[in-house]
């Protein structure tokens, strides 16, 4: 079978860089998991990838790990003696994260930049072919020091997971979105119901005495008012 995946490079510098800035993904769709490229050393190259994937987490985008470039071959932060560091940190303050490879700096390739920035005299087509030539050296490196199946495993397990969990909380907010719809409802149908008008009954000596102050003041009230106020006020009709 066939698989076809997609790889976003950029540069991410203390949270700078397109990676960084696009790193929310649309509400469609999962958000891409990240590897971020580490320093060469040990506390540098621990505190970069900290800074980093701290700014990525608090975006919830995950970060699946590292792999660490341009280590020496030799010396006291030799790649054998970082690895061992950074191994450790992981395994014990980044458990859900891996390093998944420790890549030397390679001779030819610094020589090669450094002769093809001072050549001027080489055309476009050499510098084209040496270009080629150094990135297969590099592929043929990666190749032998870093896990790619593992990366690509953990990459598609991470965003499995992603969907399984939003699914999960859509799900329960759609259930919890209708309990509440229907507690409202009820709630209005309860202070809503049909209850039979209460009429307010007038006291008939008040009325009485509408009546009474209405002739002292001079005016003549016909039956039909009359008999409406009385009838307010309790009176039976005859």
């Amino acid at each position: 079978s066939t698989s076809h995946v997609d790889i976003i490079s950029s540069a991410c510098e203390d949270g700078m860089g397109a990676a960084c800035h696009g790193a929310e993904a649309p509400k469609n769709r999962a958000p891409i998991p990240v590897l971020l490229v580490g320093k060469s050393g040990v506390g540098d190259a621990v505190d970069s990838f900290n800074l980093n994937a701290t700014y990525f987490a608090n975006r919830n985008v995950p970060v699946i790990g590292a792999i660490f470039n341009k280590l020496s071959t030799e010396g006291f932060y030799s790649l054998e003696n970082c690895k061992e560091a950074i191994d450790m940190y992981f395994s014990k303050r980044q458990p859900k994260r891996k390093a998944y490879g420790y890549i030397p700096e390679i001779p030819s390739l610094k020589i090669a930049r450094e002769a093809m920035a001072k050549d001027n005299v080489s055309s476009e087509e050499e510098k084209l072919n040496t270009s080629l030539q150094m990135a297969d050296s590099f592929v043929e490196e990666f190749s032998k020091c870093v896990n790619v199946h593992e990366i690509l495993r953990d990459a598609e397990e991470v965003t499995t997971e992603y969907i399984r969990q939003h699914q999960a909380q859509s799900s329960q907010g759609s259930i919890n979105g209708k309990s509440a719809a229907l507690k409202r409802d009820h709630n209005f149908a309860g202070s809503h119901s049909m209850q039979p008008a209460k009429i307010p009954r007038l006291d008939p000596q008040v009325s009485k005495l509408n009546i009474v102050s209405a002739r002292n003041a001079g005016f003549s009230l016909t039956r039909d008012q009359i008999e409406a106020m009385a009838s307010a006020a309790g009176a039976a009709g005859g």
